[in-house]
C-alpha cells in the first residue's frame, strides 16, 4: 500500500463505524462491578487510616532513621510524604465516582435512553484513570526514589506550568516567599538543563522509562509481572488518548445511531451499556491489582527506609494486611470450581443449587446443560463430578464437602461431636493409607 491507500482506509473507518456490539455477559459484568467497586472503596477507607497513621509517625522524630530527622537533608522527605499519598487518594478516590455499578432501577423500554453511554461518559471515566495510574506511579517513584533533585525537578515543573494561568486569588493562597524563590531559581536554567541541574534531575522522563524503574526496584521480573507492567503502560497509552480527545477515542465514544435493545433479568439494557461496563470493570480490575502488586509494595518500602524499625511495624502490618485483602478478593473472581452432585439430581426436573465462594448462588436449571455453568456473581466457571448413590461427603483437600443431593447437611451445621467423628476417621484412614 501507498500512503493514498492508507489514507482512503483510514478516512472510511472515521466515516462508517460499525454496529455497535455486546460480547459480554451484561449480568455477570454488572455483578463484577458491584463486587470489584466494593473492594475498591473498602481499599481506600483502609488506605486513609493507614495514611493517618503514618502522619503520626512521620511527626515523631523519634521515629525516624537520622538522616530523615529534622535539620537534616532528607527531612523535607518526612514532612511532605503524607501530602503525596493524600493527592494519590484523592485520584484514587475520583476514579471510585466514575467505576460506581449501574442502576437500572426502573429502567423500562420508554425510558432505557439513559443506559446510553457516549463520550462523556467514556471520556470523564478514563480521564479519571489517566489521572489514577499517572499520580500513584509518579509518587512511587518519588518514594521509592527520596532523591531531593528529583523531587525539585517533578514539583517544580508542575508549579511552572501551573502559575502560568493562575487567578490572583489562587496564587494568593499556594504561592508564598519559599516557592516563588524555589521558582525563581527554576527559571534561571535553561530549558535543556531542566532534567539535569544543580538543583534538578529526572533519570526516568517518560512514564514507560518510571514503570520500568518502580518494577526494577520491587523486584518484578518473571512473567506475569512483564505481562502486568505491559498492562499497566498500555492502560496509560489508552487512557491518554481519550484524554487528549485523541481521533479514534472520539469517533468511538460520540458516533452513535439507534441501538438495539436487549433485555435481561433486572431491566433492558442497550449495547454501549454492556460496551462501557466491560470498560469499567477491566479499569477496576487493572486498578486493583496496581494498587496491591505496585502501589502498596512501593509504599511498604518506603516507609522501611525513613522510619525505624520499631516504629514501622505497625504500618507496614497495615500495608500487608490490605495487599493480603485485595489479593484474596480478587482470586474469587472468575475462577474454575468444582461441584459434586448427585448423579441421580442430574437431569432430574430439580433445580440445583450452586452456591459460588463470591456469595451467589447459582441455580441450575433443568434441563442442566453444561453451557450454563458459569456463576452469574462472578463468572466463574463451575465443573461438576456426578457420583452415584447417596455418598453424603466427600473429602477435599479442604476437608468434608457435602455431595450435593445427599440426604445429609452441610458439614458445617454438623453437631460439633459428629464433625470431630468424620474427621477422626479421616485421620484413621489417611493413617492407614500411609502404612502409619
Amino acid at each position: 500500500m501507498n500512503e493514498i491507500d492508507v489514507f482512503f482506509k483510514l478516512a472510511s473507518n472515521l466515516t462508517e463505524r460499525k454496529s455497535t456490539a455486546a460480547l459480554s455477559n451484561y449480568e455477570v459484568l454488572c455483578n463484577n462491578i458491584s463486587f470489584s467497586y466494593g473492594l475498591y472503596e473498602k481499599a481506600t477507607v483502609y488506605l486513609s487510616d493507614i495514611v493517618s497513621n503514618l502522619r503520626c509517625v512521620l511527626v515523631n522524630s523519634d521515629s525516624l532513621k537520622d538522616e530523615f530527622k529534622e535539620g537534616e537533608s532528607l527531612h523535607p522527605f518526612s514532612v511532605v510524604m503524607p501530602s503525596l499519598l493524600s493527592n494519590d487518594l484523592e485520584a484514587i478516590k475520583k476514579l471510585s465516582s466514575y467505576t460506581l455499578p449501574d442502576d437500572r432501577s426502573g429502567i423500562t423500554i420508554e425510558n432505557i435512553g439513559v443506559l446510553h453511554r457516549g463520550f462523556s461518559d467514556y471520556n470523564n471515566l478514563v480521564t479519571a484513570t489517566r489521572q489514577f495510574i499517572d499520580s500513584l506511579i509518579t509518587d512511587a517513584y518519588q518514594l521509592l526514589l527520596l532523591n531531593p533533585k528529583e523531587f525539585n525537578y517533578h514539583v517544580l515543573l508542575s508549579l511552572n506550568s501551573f502559575e502560568k494561568y493562575a487567578t490572583k486569588s489562587i496564587r494568593h493562597g499556594l504561592f508564598n516567599d519559599d516557592i516563588e524563590d524555589a521558582l525563581a531559581e527554576f527559571r534561571t536554567l535553561q530549558f535543556r538543563d531542566w532534567k539535569n541541574s544543580h538543583i534538578t534531575k529526572c533519570q526516568h522522563l517518560s512514564f514507560a522509562n518510571k514503570v520500568d524503574f518502580v518494577f526494577s526496584e520491587l523486584n518484578k521480573s518473571n512473567q506475569d509481572d512483564d505481562n502486568f507492567k505491559n498492562e499497566i503502560k498500555n492502560l496509560f497509552k489508552f487512557s491518554s488518548e481519550f484524554t487528549h480527545i485523541g481521533y479514534i477515542s472520539t469517533f468511538f465514544s460520540s458516533q452513535s445511531g439507534s441501538e438495539v435493545i436487549f433485555g435481561g433479568d433486572e431491566s433492558p439494557y442497550l449495547p454501549s451499556t454492556e460496551n462501557f461496563s466491560e470498560l469499567k470493570y477491566q479499569i477496576l480490575e487493572s486498578s486493583l491489582n496496581f494498587i496491591h502488586q505496585i502501589y502498596l509494595p512501593a509504599l511498604n518500602l518506603s516507609v522501611s527506609k525513613i522510619v525505624l524499625p520499631a516504629y514501622e511495624k505497625e504500618i507496614q502490618y497495615d500495608l500487608n494486611n490490605l495487599i493480603k485483602l485485595l489479593s484474596s478478593g480478587i482470586k474469587t473472581r472468575n475462577n474454575n470450581y468444582f461441584f459434586f452432585v448427585r448423579s441421580s439430581l442430574i437431569k432430574s426436573n430439580e433445580v440445583i443449587e450452586l452456591p459460588c465462594l463470591c456469595g451467589y448462588i447459582n441455580k441450575w436449571k433443568p434441563p442442566h446443560k453444561d453451557s450454563d455453568l458459569f456463576c452469574k456473581g462472578c463468572g466463574s466457571s463451575y465443573n461438576i463430578i456426578s457420583i452415584d448413590g447417596d455418598p453424603g461427603y466427600i473429602i477435599t483437600s479442604n476437608g468434608p464437602a457435602k455431595v450435593i443431593g445427599s440426604d445429609v447437611p452441610d458439614f458445617k451445621d454438623l453437631p460439633p461431636e459428629k464433625q470431630n467423628e468424620i474427621l477422626k476417621e479421616i485421620a484413621n484412614f489417611s493413617s492407614l493409607k500411609n502404612g502409619n
